[in-house]
């Protein structure tokens, strides 16, 4: 037996063994790890699963959910203020990449919905035209992550950074998985969980083998890149949480689960599909196990197709999602990606690492059928539990 199939076997069982600690701790991960292990468990050996590796087929067909921004007014706005809410609508500017968001404008001479009025007054500023930003509905997190003036500063940092430009830019570019590595500040334990990820990753892509992705799923327009056109990367993107520049999108990572903030510690968000953070891997679970149970999943086959059924939570990013899978698929990556950098993006010039595997191999022994109708059935309970707990 290959180590690669000796990590994706073995990686539900590794889950089983975490479950008393992360019972107590982070009931979330609790949940995402049992889930994870089971649909490993099952999908490689369901004879009608989709063939396309997760982070494929959530960049081709997940749509990112959208956050919600909430400008309060008192009065008609001036055209200058109604023209620095354009990017937040969701449309975004002519020929320019849109960002996965919506805008509600509230006139607080009219608007006396008592839910809008408890946003404004948690504010605590009384300047105006005021831009609130939520995650989406969908979610459940009620954090604010942006509250201020509504200003043209304002808007660019909630829709884009630096960080998140190069996510993109990594994405379109091939990559597997962004790993977004969150430093502490503290040079010692950052280097460490740094160095287990980068040498643990590296070795991933030596051994984990991407499904070989079926005629009949080209052929459903479940993918778009032929059956080759897959390879496995993975890269590392440091960013410091006390960059101003990355606040933003700082505190959407460290609200994305109830026990984050509380942390000073490294923390890995693996980003694939179009901005979808899995969850996060916190100090020493920055580990072999829990490693290769994330790059497990996100390379294996996808066992279920709704989005809501598997973990994780949309970022909120500015891109051209269609147009760069439509350039992946008819070799005009290059343009497209020359044509949507920025400078800004240039000199980022994070600290990273990219690991690149070969294309996609052969696939592995023949397995022993399970039921695939029980494994999506097992998948859907532990994720509806998940969701109910997040509403309680």
């Amino acid at each position: 037996m290959s180590a690669g199939h000796q990590i994706q076997e073995s990686a539900g069982s590794r889950a089983g063994e975490k479950v008393k600690n992360q019972c107590a701790t982070r009931p979330s991960q609790f949940l995402l790890a049992l889930a994870i292990a089971l649909s490993l468990l099952f999908s490689r050996n369901a004879a009608q699963a989709c063939s396309v590796p997760v982070f494929r087929y959530a960049l081709e067909k997940w749509a990112a959910d959208e956050y919600q921004a909430i400008v309060f007014h008192r009065g008609p706005l001036t055209t200058a203020q109604q023209a620095l809410m354009q990017p937040l609508d969701g449309e975004g500017l002519s020929g320019q990449p849109t960002a996965n968001i919506s805008l509600q404008t509230v006139d607080l001479a009219q608007n006396h919905d008592p839910a809008l009025l408890a946003q404004w007054q948690k504010l605590g500023s009384d300047t105006l035209p005021a831009l609130l930003l939520k995650y989406p509905q969908k979610s459940r997190l009620t954090a604010q992550l942006f509250a201020g003036p509504l200003t043209a500063a304002a808007v660019q940092q909630v829709l884009d950074s630096p960080a998140r430009r190069e996510i993109v830019r990594r994405i379109a570019q091939g990559d597997s998985v962004v790993w977004v590595f969150l430093e502490t500040g503290d040079a010692a334990r950052d280097e460490a969980a740094a160095k287990v990820a980068t040498a643990r990753l590296g070795y991933l892509t030596t051994v984990l083998k991407l499904p070989t992705i079926e005629a009949q799923d080209i052929a459903s327009g479940l993918v778009s890149v032929p059956k080759d056109g897959l390879k496995l990367t993975f890269s590392l993107l440091r960013m410091n949480r006390k960059d101003a520049a990355e606040s933003v999108f700082a505190r959407m990572l460290l609200h994305s689960e109830p026990d984050l903030l509380e942390l000073q510690e490294p923390m890995l968000f693996p980003v694939f599909g179009r901005g979808r953070a899995l969850y996060a891997l916190a100090g020493k679970g920055i580990n072999h196990e829990t490693l290769d149970e994330a790059a497990t999943f996100l390379t294996g086959r996808c066992s279920c197709e709704v989005k809501e059924l598997n973990p994780g939570l949309d970022l909120l990013l500015t891109a051209d999602w269609a147009g760069l899978i439509k350039a992946q698929s008819d070799g005009s990556r290059a343009t497209l990606l020359q044509q949507q950098a920025t400078a800004a993006a240039a000199a980022l010039a994070p600290e990273t690492v990219t690991i690149i595997g070969g294309p996609a191999p052969a696939p592995g022994p023949t397995q022993l059928p399970l039921l695939p109708a029980a494994a999506g059935a097992l998948v859907a309970l532990l994720f509806a539990g998940y969701l109910w707990w997040r509403k309680e």
